[in-house]
């Protein structure tokens, strides 16, 4: 049994990007509301790291647990506008970056909570 581990593919390999589409690296401001890891509920005022059309990743001085729901919002002045509604989140991961956690999070209802037109995502060509 050969052993040999090709280290450069395989580095190659583990920094592709996996995500099925692009992400905008667009600052929106937004209030995130949930519980951190020790159950106590926090309201935090915040700004989006990047967006896509299912997900979103910002920072948070809260940890949080992978799996958790949250319920995010776009920040307006106007709260009369009622398109400005929280939309829920489930938290995918949540990497620490000095005292503040960076964390990604994928919606959970179809509509999206950014009023951005999002690219069309790419066809892959199959080869055979």
């Amino acid at each position: 049994m050969d052993a040999t581990v090709n280290w450069e593919e395989l580095g190659i390999e583990a920094n592709k990007d996996r995500r099925r589409e692009a992400r905008i690296a667009l600052t929106i401001p937004i209030e995130v509301t949930g519980f951190d890891v020790n159950g106590k509920f926090f309201c935090a005022a915040t700004k989006t790291v990047d967006i896509s059309e299912s997900g979103c990743s910002f920072r948070l001085p809260h940890r949080l647990e992978r799996g958790g729901i949250i319920a995010i919002k776009v920040a307006v002045k106007d709260r009369k506008k009622t398109e400005h509604r929280p939309f829920l989140y489930q938290i995918v991961r949540a990497t620490q970056e000095g005292d503040h956690w960076i964390v990604g999070a994928a919606k959970l209802q179809p509509e999206s909570v950014w009023f951005v037109a999002f690219p069309a995502p790419e066809t892959k060509a199959k080869t055979q």
